[in-house]
């Protein structure tokens, strides 16, 4: 019988641990390639992959950048030629779809040509050393979509909250802000926000206010947490946030992020544990969202829990609770 796989999208910030500990155990330890090669400093702006077995244990890896270069593939030793790789592969094409990249393209290991071959991947250029390994450049066409059918706008009508599985490419701020409202406006439980400073033209409209305020007096335990680098900011200028968490201070919290969370770059919103809005530079407004990513929002609300417990109320705002 075939055993189960499970495929989860995350980012490098909330599974670096998950992803470190699998990309060791192949490349550093049973590979024997240097970690100053291995870590390379471009895992922050790439889509990853995870597979996990069906005791949720995690069994292989893989990520793509930005350009379509597929990489770091692993699968631990004993789930190899077992469909892991093709299913790692499998998810990373399609995010390159989703991407409407024109291509992709990996460096394999020469023992692995054949695999990617069966895939529809081709050879390309000469066999060359990378990490000690010989390696071989390999690329796939992806389908011209721009050909057939304009480039699709977000199209949130379609988008519910629990039920829709698509992943939205987020480029501009008007992107995040509807985006941002569209998953509160379906909140029921839970909004978790980690921001640096709740950007007014995203977070100080009337509209995303009273969606805030209708997700947080839903029921009584409905429950609104925001953890800010710089809560001053809000402060000094009257973000409607903070008025609403002193008249419903018993469902709407916020907290001013802890030392060793300030250097954190990046920003992130989950909804009732299955919404997620992403952006792997806080201060720029390229990202990701999906109404339906359990995974992904697992994750994240790992680490925000735990950076929830490092902070603290912000002085100003315990006063105005008073």
């Amino acid at each position: 019988m075939k055993k189960k796989i499970r495929i989860e999208r995350v980012s490098w910030q909330s599974a670096e641990k998950e992803l470190r500990a699998l990309r060791e155990t192949v490349f550093i330890n049973e590979q024997q390639v240097p970690e100053e090669l291995e870590w390379d400093g471009r895992d922050d702006n790439c889509s990853h992959v995870l597979a996990f077995d069906e005791q949720d244990r995690l069994i292989g890896t893989g990520r793509l950048l930005a350009d379509g270069h597929i990489g770091r593939m692993a699968v631990l030793p004993a789930w190899r030629h077992q469909g892991v790789g093709t299913a790692l592969l499998t998810a990373l094409i399609a995010i390159a779809q989703k991407m409407r990249l024109p291509s992709v393209e990996l460096d394999a290991q020469t023992q692995a040509l054949g695999f990617y071959q069966q895939q529809g991947f081709h050879t390309v250029g000469k066999v060359f050393m990378d990490a000690g390994i010989l390696h071989q450049r390999m690329q796939m066409m992806l389908p011209d979509s721009t050909t057939s059918e304009p480039e699709a706008s977000l199209d949130l009508s379609a988008q519910t909250l629990g039920k829709t599985r698509d992943i939205l490419y987020l480029k501009t701020r008007g992107d995040n802000r509807d985006v941002a409202l569209r998953l509160v406006q379906q909140g029921h439980r839970s909004l978790h926000l980690f921001t640096q400073n709740l950007d007014p033209v995203l977070y100080d409209t009337s509209d995303f206010i009273e969606a805030v305020k209708q997700l947080a007096i839903h029921n009584t335990r409905s429950k609104v947490c925001i953890l800010l680098k710089d809560p001053s900011t809000a402060i000094t200028r009257g973000h409607r946030i903070v008025e609403l968490a002193r008249r419903i201070s018993s469902h709407v919290f916020i907290h001013r992020a802890a030392e060793e969370d300030q250097n954190r770059i990046d920003s992130f919103m989950i909804v009732d544990e299955v919404g997620i809005l992403r952006r792997a530079h806080g201060a720029r407004f390229e990202g990701t969202a999906e109404f339906c990513n359990p995974g992904e929002a697992r994750q994240l609300l790992k680490y925000f829990h735990d950076a929830w417990e490092r902070s603290v109320p912000e002085t100003e705002l315990r006063r105005l609770y008073i």
